[in-house]
């Protein structure tokens, strides 16, 4: 069970993490979410969520 709540500890502070990035990315890039680098970290935060989804179910 520890184990269990340290990955979702763990998944939710990258998601976190990742969530922040994205935003900046995306006010870097003038709210283009066309622009390959911010389409990149938003698929990269959908898996995250995905796996975050899968361990807690």
């Amino acid at each position: 069970m520890d184990n269990h709540n340290n990955k979702l500890n763990s998944l939710l502070k990258e998601i976190e993490n990742t969530r922040l990035l994205l935003n900046r990315l995306i006010k870097q890039k003038k709210g283009n979410l066309l622009d390959p680098k911010v389409v990149k970290f938003s698929q990269f935060l959908d898996k995250l969520l995905s796996e975050y989804d899968r361990i807690k179910k």
